[in-house]
């Protein structure tokens, strides 16, 4: 038996093309990621902006509460002509004519001052204001009832830093500094 083997030649398959570019589906975990990347970027970016806001406030406030605290250290507790009191004295209106500590109770200033009384103008939406109370001999936690009591040998002095945001009406404290002066 004789068989005659006649192949058929098949036409070879086209080899496959290197394929060039992205799929669809890289294409769009590669937006993703990307995305994701710049919104994390963007809420970055918004809150050190926030807290660099936050800094410059407590920076502007402490530096008006120094100022303040470097004008009344210099000043004795009480005018000797007047005695203990609370409050300006003898007609005083104006931080200038202050000439003890306690004729700064209760003061406001908006614009505020600076510590040789000047007032710092480029600041109008700050405020500052100043308490004062005696100090019971012995207690530094309680403060004396009685506004002009002689005996009195200590103040707690308070400086309490507002701001004013642009465009508001209400005011908000930044900061408070406080410390102790005895009459000397």
């Amino acid at each position: 038996m004789n068989f005659i083997t006649t192949r058929i030649k098949h036409p070879a398959a086209p080899a496959r093309k290197k394929r060039r570019g992205l799929t669809m589906f890289e294409t769009a975990l590669a937006t993703v990621v990307v995305g994701t990347a710049i919104t994390a970027i963007v809420q970055l970016i918004y809150a050190v902006t926030q807290e660099n806001f936050y800094a410059q406030k407590t920076t502007t406030a402490l530096t008006l509460a120094n100022d303040m605290r470097e004008l009344i250290d210099g000043l004795p507790l009480a005018d000797p002509a007047v005695g203990v009191h609370l409050g300006p004295t003898n007609g005083l209106t104006q931080p200038s004519q202050f000439n003890d500590v306690e004729d700064f109770a209760n003061f406001n200033a908006n614009p505020p001052i600076d510590a040789h009384c000047q007032a710092i103008a480029a600041l109008s939406n700050w405020k500052q204001t100043v308490t004062i109370t005696h100090i019971l001999s012995g207690n530094y936690n309680a403060s004396d009832p009685v506004a002009n009591d002689a005996s009195v040998m200590m103040d707690r002095i308070q400086v309490l830093i507002s701001y004013n945001p642009p465009g508001t009406v209400d005011w908000y404290p930044i900061t408070t500094v406080e410390w102790l002066k005895a009459k000397i």
